[in-house]
């Protein structure tokens, strides 16, 4: 199942404020996954008939890969890229970096980021409330019963192109560097820190 000169493959849905992984017989739940990012690439996939578009980001460390497998249009996507953009910033883009999904539930709603560490530091949002700086805003459609849409295609796509000026799509490593076509289970590093910033 596994030789030297295929890397461990860890596939990670992020799901309800967790990595999910499949082993084949059943679902674990992991706090984060850490690594070097190595390449980002994107797939539209299906269920119940609506087709979505997700983004697929290679974390590689200490041999093993891990794929985190996130939807496009989700709050996950746009906080991670937030942080990522204060990454670039402060230099750490290209190093080991720590992803940990969460999500909270207040007043009736959900609300769920991708947290972004590097070191022992949690990174600040690069964007604040207010886009500003460069982010589109949301367009805001107001529907005949008075509720408000919140279209967020703009921010994703503005991301996506910060994305695609900094990683390559595939597998990153090398150009000759195959899709591997097993997957093993490997845990998460073992620092696991519960104080995270809301």
């Amino acid at each position: 199942m596994f030789s030297n000169d295929v890397p461990h493959i860890v596939w990670a849905k992020v799901r309800n404020g967790k990595l999910v992984v499949w082993t084949g017989k059943e679902e674990m739940e992991f706090r984060h996954a850490y690594g070097r990012i190595v390449g980002i690439a994107y797939k539209v996939d299906e269920w119940n008939g609506q087709e979505f578009e997700l983004v697929l980001v290679h974390l590689v460390h200490d041999g093993v890969r891990w794929i985190l497998s996130m939807r496009t249009d989700s709050q996950y996507f746009r906080s991670m890229v937030n942080y990522l953009f204060t990454a670039f910033t402060e230099g750490v883009l290209m190093d080991p970096l720590r992803f940990a999904p969460h999500i909270i539930e207040k007043d009736g709603k959900k609300y769920s980021a991708m947290y972004v560490s590097s070191g022992d530091k949690y990174l600040r949002a690069y964007f604040g409330r207010n886009a500003g700086e460069g982010l589109p805003e949301p367009i805001v459609t107001t529907l005949p019963n008075g509720k408000k849409f919140w279209d967020f295609s703009p921010q994703t796509k503005f991301y996506k192109e910060f994305l695609a000026q900094h990683f390559t799509a595939g597998w990153g490593d090398a150009p000759d560097d195959p899709a591997p076509t097993s997957s093993v289970l490997i845990p998460p590093p073992a620092e696991d820190p519960d104080d995270l910033p809301f």
